[in-house]
This record gives C-alpha cells, structure tokens and sequence, in this order.
C-alpha cells in the first residue's frame, strides 16, 4: 500500500448493474486533436457512453469543479452486448475518425457527429450507422492499424473465441486466417511501425507475424486445400516468456524505434522493435491486473502504469520505480488522456462501471504521530506492569477454558433420542441385510439465547456410516430436530460403538462455542448373541480383584437373546457383518474373564465393553496381561499394512511408465501424420503397440483400484489390532503413560503415498523411547529426530523392535527396565 493517494479530478457512475472488463474503456481524440481526448465506454448489457469532462480548477475552494450533466454527450443502447471498441480511419475516402463496435453476432462502424452549441444545454452528437460485417464466429476482440502499410486507413482483424483470425479492409471482407495450435484468444497487438502482429501461444511463448506473410498465407489458402497441402502459419519471430501475458501495448519510442510492452503474470517485460530481443525486464513482486505505456515527449521516456491487486498505481520508467499511488478502487481497465484543462490525466475505470480520472497528488495520507518526550525508563514498573498483564491474560483463558459444559449447554441444549427399535440396514453382502442393524437417531437442538452459523456434525469410526450427518443453521431461532440413521456398510470387525456428536456455534458477543457429546450406540446392531465356542486361536485374559459379575448383568441386553441359561459361565457373541464368534469365559473357580475368538481382530469391540463395563462396576481393580501374540498381532497388521502400500506404489510406477510409453507412441503417430506416412504406419507397429499399451494400463487401473481396496482394509485392521494393543495396556499403566503411547501409535491410518502410519508411528516412538530413557537430562542426545522413508524390511524390522521397547517400557516401571538404550534407538 502506497503512502499517497490519487486526487480525484472528474467521476461518475456509468450505469446500474452493468459489468465492464478491459476492452470497455477507449481514451481517443475523436473529434479531432484540438478537441483533446473524450471517453468512450462500454459495458456488457450493449450501452454506449461518450464522454466530454469539462471539469475546472476552483481556487476558491482548491478542488475540481468535478463532474457536470452536460459531460455525457450519448448513451445509448446499441446491443445485446458489446465486445471490444475501437477508433480509427474505418470508411474509405474519408479521414474522419470513426468507432468500430465489437457485437457478438456482427462488427458495425459507426460515424460520430458534433455539432457545436446547437441545443439549449450545449453540444450535439449524433451516432449514425456507416456499414456493418456479419461474423461467422463468436468474436473475442478487435485491432485495428493501417495494415500492409496502407496510408490514410485503418483495417480491421477480429479474433474469435478459437484463436480465428478474420480481417477486413474497411467495407471488404479479404482473408480468414486461423493460428497454429491455438483453441482459445490470446492478447493481441499490432505494431504499425514494422506491421507485425505480437500475441502469445498456449505455451506462454511470445510471437511476432509480419502482415505481409499472414494476408499471402490466408490469400492462397483455397490453393493449398485444393492441392493437398496442410500447413500452418509459422511465426517470423519466437521468444519463450514462460509465464502468461495480461496484455501487450506497442508504443513509438523515436521516429526510428518502436517498444513493445509486454505485462505478464510476474515480470514487465519492454522488447526493441525488431522484435528479436528484450530491452529490459522488470520482476514484480506483486500481482498485476492491468497496465498502460505512454512516451513522454520529447524527451522520449518511456513510462508505464501497472496497477497491482493492492488497488495501488505504480509508474515505472524503464525499471525504476518513480511513484506509487493508491488508488479509490480496483480497476479494470487504465488509460491516459489529454483533457482541456489539464494534461496527463490518468483515466480509471472498475468492473461495476465507476469511471474516475485523477491526477497524481504530493500530499501523504499517513498519520504523523507527535514526538516522544525523553524521560526515564522504570524497568522495574515495566516488569510489574508485564507480570500483571501475563496474570490478566492467563485467567482469562483459563475462564475461557474452563467453560464448563453446563454453561455451553445453557447456551446450546442438544437432547438426543437413540431408538432402541433396529430397522433394516441396506444389503452389503449376501446374508446381512436379513439383520435388524441400523439405528435411528433424532438430534433436537434448541437455544434460549441468539445464536449463529451453528454447526451440528455426527461422527463414528468405520464400518459405521451416518447419513445425513452434518447440519448448518445460519441463525437458530427456534426449536430444530435433526433426523440422522447410523448403520453397517461394510464387511469389516467394528471398532468402536460410540459415536461422537460436535456442535459449534457462535454466541452473539462473537465467541466461538465447541460441545460434544458421545453417545453409545446399541450393541445389538453390530453383535448378536450365540452358543459360545469352545476352541479358540486367540485369547485374552482380565483379572478382577473383586466378585466377577454374572453375564445377565454385564451384558443384559444379549442374555433375553440367547438359549443359555443365565447361570453359565460362557457366552457368545457373533459379529454381524464378519460372521466370526467372540466368546466371553467366567472363571470357575478364579476371578478371571478369558475373551477368545478364531479372528483376533473381531474382539477389539467385545473387549472395549467388556473393560467398560468392569471398570464402571470396581473401578482401578481390573489387571490385564499381554502376551507375545499380541504384539505379534500388531507387528503382522504393520506388515500388511505396508505390504498393501508397497504394492499400491509397484502398480502406480507401472501406469507412470506406460503413461511415458503412451505419450511416446503417440508423438511418433502424430509425426508419421503430419509426415503424410500414414500408409507405413502399420510397417512400424505403433498402433499394435499402442493397443497393447492401452490394455496395459487398463489392467494395471483395475489392480490399483483393488490394492487401494486392500490398503484400506488393510489400514482398518491395524487400527483394530493397535487398538487391542491399547485396551490391554490401559489398566495397567497411569494415565500419562498411556496418553504417550496413545499419541504414538493410536491415530488412524491415512491414505497417503510418502508418509503413512508407519512413518510417523516411527518418529513418535523413537521420541517416546529418548524421553523415557535413563539417561541423565544434562546429557545432551546423540541422534536427532528424523523422519525416515519406509522401503525396506529393515526399516519395517526397526519399527516393530521399538514398538516392543516401548510397550515393556511402559508396562513396567523404568526402574525394571533392563534393556539397553542402544538397542531401543535401533
């Protein structure tokens, strides 16, 4: 932001509702040079408006007289919509100055007249038709210039929406000319002094043709087609400018010298006249929108306004910056005019019709702040200043922080309702849709002081799903009930049956509220109660210090299911959307429960409640062990995990090298066409090659689409087996031990192709081993914390090694811990 301003000289509005872009605004003498400059814009709804400011200096009131009825001279509806405008020596015989009108359908010229003083209120203008063209194409914008030369005339070339060139000599329609390799319009100008057209291409690269070789190209293109000939126009000149061009300006230098002033997307670019190499260039270090080149005379400086995002002008000579100023809007289009009262005035024009010519003004709009008396500094007071400040700033975010729930829930009154009736989940395989397993939930969410942008979400862990889960109130006034149904999409062991309901919302002072609220979901829609089994590949085993209590009291809801009679010391649960059985084991004679099933990773819900359950009953008297099988468990659901991510990698290189392949094969096709071998192409074999390239790549997509598949259930089942892992060491530790390894290990894996679980569950517990280890604090750590890429087994072996560490670590006290801090880094 520039510390000036521009001054305002003359403004106004042109119209209502309307839209100008780039092309909308046209500063040209048109009623001749003594007349000076007069404003001609047009807008996208099809209005022309000329006009003729009149503003004066007052010196009694030192501003400008500013903007008067009588400065509008037409305004008049003259299309659906306009293009581009353009003036120039348009009617043969005639060297009076006419507008050229860009219109969607058809280019019209049209003749302006002013008769002086012949009204009551001043001038008289007239707007007359002299001819029009019919346009085949959709138009983008127009040039004009005396091209080939042509003295005392101005031609005319449109260019359409696919790059087309049509060029007319005034009345006469002469020659199509369509570019190479373009499908949309590029910035486009043309230079008079070497008649040559600049433009750019799609690939950013910057091309100068000559007039005389496009006419003789377009002229004898029905030659060419008639003979078999297919060429594309080359251009005479090339420069790879590497960024894209917002617009380019020619301007006269000298009598023998011409510049061509290009503005691309990072860089201000000045090229010489002969089109072969670059004058200068300036970087910018902000984003341009629009600009405007003029020459001083006659000292022959050439100057440049850009006008940056930041609504602030700046004038440039060469490549030094001279002035900045900012600006009362962001403008669209920028131009320079000659008025009768005052010279150099800069002439804005915005994207909602706000017209302004200003003037560059020496006064700073910035505050200058009186100067500071010298006197001593209490370095003590500050410090006491400072530490009651840090006390004030501390209690308030603790105030904040330890809003309690039932202050948010006074704000914010969520009631939610769980239907204890199940109702029939859509099919997900072939015998599960014959289950009652999907739950209806009803949100009512209600407020007794004014809230906004309320945001109520439903979130579970997979297999579950929500539909219809997220809700947004803008202002919530009165009462809302949100219906939402949770059910089982897929045929994988369920994790949790919790789901997590978050509300946020903003209170009318501008704070920023957050509630949750978990919730149980009922296990009947993801267990069923069954005859227990007595063989089992995977157990685990918790000891109670207290009574164990009676399965018709730990898991009511299942007994009323079951043949069983209560009294028995087994029970059996079936997860719904696997088939596999989980069986609960009551000691005989020992106060321990032993969970077993033939699929570990199905238990990781039954233990979930089974620990819940217990610990709501004898809090703190619940013992767990872990075992060598547990750990293997996790270790092999790693090794799956990274197996399925390593394949997913394999196929993606694959597809990447038959992509090269691909693209390879097609440029040799497109040669051959282009080289009129089309008959030796099936000699060469490239389109066999290139058929079973393209089936290739269709197998190698289906087997990524089935690893990506896999990778996700491998993911699934890692995260079940870490969170077995969790449960088993949760009543045996604190619970700061347990919140470091949950931290480390106990995220959910994310589909990434660098970095995944096993990367960052690495780095967490090489951390987690460093901090726990037994050296002395003041000694200073011999490796740094790095992250690692996993490749190799060996890397996947170091993993699994610390994750053993640090589960024995945690799970005793550090002063059992025996074993060495070398080989817990490994």
């Amino acid at each position: 932001m520039s510390l000036f301003r521009t001054k305002e000289w003359w403004r106004t509005e042109c119209g209502n509702s309307e839209t100008f872009d780039g092309q909308s605004l046209l500063v040209v003498p048109l009623f001749g040079e003594e007349k000076r400059d007069i404003i001609i814009v047009a807008s996208h709804s099809g209005n022309l408006r000329i006009y003729k400011p009149s503003a004066q200096w007052i010196d009694e009131t030192n501003s400008s007289s500013g903007y008067k009825f009588t400065d509008l001279m037409i305004e008049t509806k003259i299309a659906d919509c306009i293009i581009d405008v353009k003036s120039g020596k348009f009617v043969s015989g005639s060297q009076d100055v006419r507008l050229g009108v860009l219109m969607p359908t058809k280019l019209v010229v049209y003749g302006v007249t002013l008769t002086a003083g012949s009204t009551d209120h001043g001038d008289r203008c007239l707007l007359e038709v002299a001819y029009e063209h019919e346009l085949p194409r959709f138009p983008a914008s127009l040039i004009v210039g005396p091209f080939g030369a042509a003295r005392g005339r101005d031609f005319f070339c449109v260019q359409c929406i696919d790059g087309t060139m049509l060029f007319y000599e005034q009345e006469t329609h002469t020659f199509v000319q369509p570019m190479k390799n373009r499908l949309l319009p590029e910035p486009i100008a043309y230079a008079p002094k070497n008649d040559v057209f600049v433009t750019t291409n799609p690939g950013w690269c910057l091309e100068c043709y000559r007039y005389q070789n496009i006419a003789e190209f377009g002229r004898t293109a029905e030659e060419r087609m008639m003979k078999g000939e297919d060429k594309s126009l080359e251009p005479d000149w090339i420069y790879n400018l590497g960024e894209a061009v917002l617009g380019i300006e020619p301007v006269t230098l000298t009598s023998f010298e011409v510049g061509i002033v290009v503005l691309g997307e990072r860089n201000l670019y000045c090229f010489r006249d002969n089109c072969t190499g670059v004058k200068y260039a300036k970087r910018l270090d902000y984003t341009p929108l629009c600009f405007h080149a003029y020459v001083i005379e006659p000292d022959g400086k050439l100057m440049v306004l850009v006008v940056a995002d930041t609504d602030t002008l700046l004038v440039y000579e060469g490549t030094t910056l001279k002035w900045s100023a900012q600006l009362p809007f962001t403008p669209v289009a920028i131009a320079r005019a000659h008025f009768q009262h005052l010279e150099g005035v800069i002439v804005i024009l915005s994207e909602e019709g706000r017209l302004e010519a200003c003037y560059l003004g020496a006064e700073p709009s910035l505050f200058v702040a009186p100067p500071i008396h010298r006197r001593g500094f209490d370095y003590k007071a500050a410090e006491d200043e400072l530490v009651e400040m840090r006390k004030i700033t501390k209690s308030a975010t603790t105030a904040d922080k330890e809003l309690s729930p039932a202050t948010m829930e006074s704000e914010l009154l969520m009631t939610i309702d769980i239907s204890k009736d199940l109702e029939k989940a859509p099919l997900i395989g072939e015998n599960e849709g014959e289950q009652d397993s999907m739950c209806r939930i009803n949100i009512e969410v209600s407020s007794y002081t004014p809230l906004t942008n309320v945001e109520v979400n439903v979130e579970v862990l997979r297999p579950l799903v929500v539909t219809n889960g997220y809700h947004v109130f803008p202002a919530l006034r009165e009462r809302q009930v949100i219906q939402t149904t949770i059910y089982i999409n897929e045929i994988l062991p369920p994790l949790s049956s919790e789901a997590r309901i978050t509300a946020s919302y903003e209170t009318d002072n501008g704070g920023l509220r957050v509630l949750q609220k978990p919730i149980q979901l009922p296990l009947r829609m993801m267990l069923r109660a069954c005859p227990p089994e007595t063989n089992a590949s995977f157990s685990v085993t918790i000891k109670c210090l207290d009574p164990l209590v009676n399965f018709s009291q730990l898991f009511p809801e299942f007994i009323v299911d079951t043949t069983q009679r209560p009294s028995s010391n087994a029970l059996g649960l079936r997860v719904l959307n696997t088939n596999h059985v989980v069986t609960i084991v009551a000691g005989a004679s020992t106060n321990r429960y032993r969970v077993q099933s033939n699929d570990p990773l199905s238990m990781t819900l039954v233990l979930q409640q089974m620990v819940t359950r217990l610990k709501s009953r004898s809090p703190g008297n619940i013992v767990t062990s872990i075992g060598q099988n547990h750990l293997q468990l996790v270790q092999s659901q790693v090794e799956a995990h990274f197996g399925s991510r390593q394949r997913v990698k394999a196929i993606s290189n694959e597809i990447a090298l038959l992509t090269t392949q691909l693209r390879n094969i097609e440029r040799k096709i497109l040669q051959g066409i282009r080289d009129r071998n089309v008959r030796s192409l099936g000699a060469t074999g490239l389109p066999v090659l290139l058929e079973s390239t393209y089936r290739a790549m269709f197998s190698h997509l289906q087997e990524l689409e089935a690893a990506q598949v896999e990778r996700s259930r491998a993911g699934h089942g890692l995260q079940c087996a870490v969170r077995l892992l969790l449960l088993l060491i949760r009543p045996n530790v604190n619970d700061e031990k347990y919140a470091i390894l949950e931290s480390a290990i106990g995220f959910e894996p994310q589909l990434r192709n660098d970095v995944d679980w096993e990367e960052v569950a690495d780095v967490a517990l090489f951390a987690l081993l460093r901090v726990t280890s037994r050296k002395p604090e003041n000694e200073p750590s011999t490796r740094q914390l790095t992250w690692n890429k996993f490749d190799t087994a060996r890397d996947l072996a170091k993993l699994k090694k610390r994750l053993v560490h640090a589960v024995e670590r945690l799970s005793k006290p550090l002063e059992s811990v025996q074993e060495n801090e070398a080989d817990s880094a490994e």
